[in-house]
């Protein structure tokens, strides 16, 4: 039976599109956004439901509902450029919780902190090519504190012993492309394996913005080229977006200003290389669902661990 998204739903949804967009640039301030009867279809709700999410947005300050004038962008500005607005609501939520858990305010943060930091937790992210890899890494180090390393598939078939990062890793982690072979080998080693989804709404949300206009996207391998377009394949502008292999293609061709995405494992080949387009932000790629697997190991570890610590 299919899942009939919720008003908190949608409003999770538009709000990453809105914040990734702006990040990336698809959106500026004071843009305008679809209507609630663009997006009922899309949601396969009524219109007023879309309305309503679009409401909540505005009480965060994210959009602007005109009377009879639209829906548009409202960013704030800050010394670093776009600002997301601070999330009061959530923040006051969230304390309140803790204290309803005899977690009194002052406390709480402490607590935060400590469910994340008391282990350096190592990760392998196993996928198929250098590209995907770097930028899982990318995103683990950065938006989930853990030590990240690269393994490519084909180096678990080439040496009777399991390469270093897999051996020393606390968590594998990998695609739905590789879930049976990762499976087995964490079985093997007794170590826990998160098989991650991508984002559902990228291909619906900032990129299916970004592809109204040539894009350009700079990678490491042609392989991961063709991942990319097949991705897209169904996004309308797809034959928008023109993929360079570096090393290989000419950089130059790249017109002034022109969106350009560079993977992870790109950018850290880059210095002394001039890129005339204007790079987009790194974007996040892991699903809320499988970023939520994530936290449960990492919080559950440092739990555990300061439970055998005694606190």
């Amino acid at each position: 039976m299919e899942h009939t998204p919720s008003i908190s739903d949608i409003v999770e949804s538009l709000r990453g599109r809105v914040l990734r967009a702006v990040q990336s640039g698809a959106l500026q301030d004071g843009d305008r956004l679809p209507s609630a009867r663009d997006l009922a279809g899309e949601f396969g709700v009524d219109h007023r439901v879309v309305l309503g999410a679009y409401r909540h947005l505005a009480d965060e300050g994210l959009v602007e509902l005109r009377t009879r004038g639209g829906i548009y962008v409202r960013v704030r500005r800050g010394a670093s450029g776009a600002v997301p607005p601070l999330p009061e609501s959530w923040i006051a939520d969230l304390f309140t919780q803790g204290l309803a858990r005899e977690i009194p305010a002052p406390e709480l943060h402490e607590w935060l902190r400590r469910s994340v930091e008391t282990l350096r937790l190592r990760v392998a992210v196993i996928t198929t090519t250098q590209d995907q890899a770097f930028g899982l890494c990318r995103e683990l180090r950065d938006d989930f504190g853990m030590e990240a390393d690269a393994v490519l598939v084909e180096e678990l078939a080439t040496s009777d012993a399991h390469p270093l990062p897999v051996r020393r890793a606390d968590l594998l982690l990998t695609t739905t492309a590789h879930a049976e072979q990762v499976r087995d080998l964490g079985a093997a080693l007794q170590k826990p394996v998160t098989v991650i989804e991508l984002r559902p709404d990228l291909t619906a949300g900032e990129w299916a913005l970004l592809l109204r206009q040539p894009v350009y996207a700079i990678v490491a391998s042609e392989k991961f080229g063709d991942m990319l377009r097949d991705f897209f394949k169904d996004v309308p502008g797809v034959e928008n977006l023109h993929t360079l292999v570096f090393g290989i293609d000419d950089l130059a061709t790249i017109p002034v200003n022109a969106p350009t995405y560079v993977t992870q494992r790109v950018r850290s080949q880059l210095t002394g290389v001039s890129i005339p387009g204007r790079i987009l932000p790194a974007a996040r790629t892991i699903s809320v669902q499988s970023a939520r697997e994530i936290f449960d190991f990492i919080v559950r570890s440092n739990i555990e661990a300061l439970t055998r610590l005694g606190g």
